[in-house]
């Protein structure tokens, strides 16, 4: 690790605030995308960073040095997010296609199927696909990870998964197949 990060970790286990900001500067736009994957709007993914980065000043006297900083970062975001969808309506699964609502897309059909295409795609499917799609595909977590974060069976989980890639199949179908 480099020492000016160090440095700047050190500052913030001792409630310097500007090394607080240091490194919020540093990592805000970096945390801001993975909350932006779990959120359905900027505003929600903006109170997810602020979550997440009053958990990371709690818990920095725990990161050990051990692996990378920003992987630590992460999870907390993760975890923080996953925290405030919880807390706002507790996650959902839909057991079948037919009760998910009727999606109108807010990507424009001649819109470039670029990143933040997908990202808009991806914001647009129900909490729990959306969480389960972003733990497994983005963020790398194994089915047995995610059932123990979320609490659920890791059948569930596989199942969830499959049904948000179809999902998103059906959104990017859809999206495609719009009259320019």
């Amino acid at each position: 690790m480099e020492p000016q990060l160090k440095k700047l970790i050190a500052g913030c286990c001792h409630g310097d605030l500007l090394a607080q900001r240091q490194l919020f500067d540093r990592y805000q736009s970096v945390l801001l995308v993975v909350c932006l994957r779990y959120a359905r709007d900027r505003p929600e993914a903006q109170d997810m960073l602020q979550e997440a980065f009053l958990a990371i000043f709690r818990d920095l006297a725990q990161y050990t040095g051990l692996g990378s900083f920003e992987g630590w970062l992460r999870k907390v975001t993760v975890r923080a997010a996953l925290q405030y969808l919880r807390r706002r309506n507790p996650l959902r699964f839909a057991e079948d296609y037919n009760e998910l609502p009727a999606h109108t897309l807010d990507v424009h059909p001649d819109m470039e199927m670029n990143g933040e295409a997908i990202l808009r795609l991806v914001q647009q499917l129900p909490d729990g696909y959306r969480t389960i799609f972003n733990m497994h595909c983005i963020e790398s977590f194994s089915y047995s990870e995610i059932a123990a974060e979320l609490g659920i069976n890791e059948s569930t989980v596989r199942s969830q998964y499959a049904r948000a890639c179809k999902q998103l199949r059906v959104l990017v179908e859809k999206l495609l197949s719009c009259p320019v």
